[in-house]
C-alpha cells in the first residue's frame, strides 16, 4: 500500500494517517469540563457569517463534537423553529451550552456510528474539533446517513 490517498472505502488508507499526538483515551482526556475555546474572537464571528449563510434557520440541527459553546450567531437563539442537537464528551460542557435543546455524550472515537436515525436532521457542523477524529471517514459517512438529502455540513478547522 502506499501512502497516497487514493479514493475507496475506508480500509485504503493508512491507519498512520489519523493518528494523533496524543492516543490517550479519549474518555481519560474529557473527563473533566475544560471550558476553553480553540479559535479567537475573530475567527468565532467569521464561523458565525458561515453558519448564517450555510445553515437553515429551521428544522434540527446536529452540532458534532459540541462542548460549552456551539458558535451559531446569536440570532439563531430566538428561531422558534430550530433546534440545535449537541454531541459532545462532556456532560457538564454540553449543558453549560445555552444554544444546545438537547445533547448526549458520545465518544466518535470509540463509536463512529452516530445514535440517531437516517435522515433525522436538517444541517450540521463540527467546529475545530475534525483533527480530534481517529475514523473521520467512517463518521462523515454517518453524519451523510443522519442528514436529510442535500442538508449541509459545515466543518471547520484551525490552523495550529
Amino acid at each position: 500500500m502506499n501512502d497516497r490517498l487514493t479514493p475507496g472505502p475506508p480500509t485504503d488508507y493508512p491507519a498512520s494517517y489519523f493518528r494523533r499526538q496524543d492516543e490517550t483515551e479519549d474518555g481519560h482526556f474529557y473527563y473533566s469540563p475544560r471550558k476553553v475555546v480553540h479559535i479567537d474572537d475573530g475567527a468565532i464571528a467569521a464561523l458565525g457569517m458561515v453558519y448564517a449563510d450555510l445553515l437553515p434557520r429551521s428544522g434540527t440541527l446536529l452540532d458534532l463534537m459540541s462542548a460549552w459553546r456551539t458558535h451559531l450567531p446569536a440570532e439563531f437563539a430566538d428561531l422558534p423553529d430550530l433546534e440545535v442537537v449537541g454531541l459532545g464528551m462532556n456532560d457538564a460542557e454540553l449543558a453549560d451550552n445555552p444554544q444546545l435543546a438537547r445533547w448526549l455524550v458520545h465518544d466518535l472515537n470509540a463509536r463512529p456510528r452516530l445514535p440517531f436515525g437516517d435522515g433525522e436532521f436538517d444541517g450540521a457542523m463540527c467546529a475545530v474539533s475534525v483533527q480530534y477524529m481517529r475514523r473521520p471517514l467512517e463518521i462523515f459517512a454517518e453524519v451523510a446517513r443522519v442528514l436529510k438529502p442535500g442538508a449541509p455540513f459545515v466543518v471547520s478547522f484551525s490552523k495550529q
